[in-house]
C-alpha cells in the first residue's frame, strides 16, 4: 500500500506551486513604489508568510556584516527587477521579498506612520 499514488496530494502540491509562482509574478510586476497600495494589500491580507523573527534578525545581522542598510535593500527589492536585484546584492530576490514583508508587517504594527512613509502612502 505504500506505493499507492496519492492523486489528491499531488494535485494540491501542483496547485500550491502554481499559486506561489503566481504570487511571485504578481509581486515582481505589480508591487512597487508607483503602486504602494498593492504592497499594502499583501501586508494587510498576510498573503506572504511572515518569517520567523529569529530568521529576520539573522538576516539583519548579515546585512550589518555586509554593510548594507536594511532600508536600502527593502526599497530595492520593490524597485529593481528581480534579476538586477540578484546581481546587485548576490541574494535571491524572492527570499528578500519574504523578509521585506516581515519587515513591513512589523513596521505596520509598531510604527504605522513610518510604514506609511516607507511606502509613500502618507500625503
Amino acid at each position: 500500500m505504500n506505493n499507492v499514488i496519492d492523486f489528491i496530494a499531488k494535485k494540491k502540491e501542483r496547485e500550491d506551486r502554481k499559486r506561489a509562482q503566481d504570487l511571485e509574478r504578481y509581486v515582481a510586476t505589480q508591487c512597487n513604489f508607483q503602486q504602494p497600495e498593492n504592497i499594502d494589500a499583501l501586508v494587510e491580507d498576510k498573503l506572504i508568510e511572515v518569517k520567523d523573527h529569529t530568521l529576520f534578525l539573522g538576516f539583519l545581522s548579515i546585512l550589518k556584516d555586509e554593510q548594507i542598510e536594511p532600508l536600502d535593500i527593502f526599497q530595492d527589492v520593490f524597485s529593481l527587477e528581480p534579476s538586477r536585484f540578484e546581481m546587485s546584492y548576490n541574494m535571491r530576490w524572492w527570499s528578500v521579498v519574504q523578509l521585506a514583508f516581515t519587515f513591513l508587517t512589523i513596521l505596520k504594527e509598531n510604527e504605522p506612520h513610518t510604514y506609511a512613509d516607507f511606502l509613500g502612502l502618507s500625503k
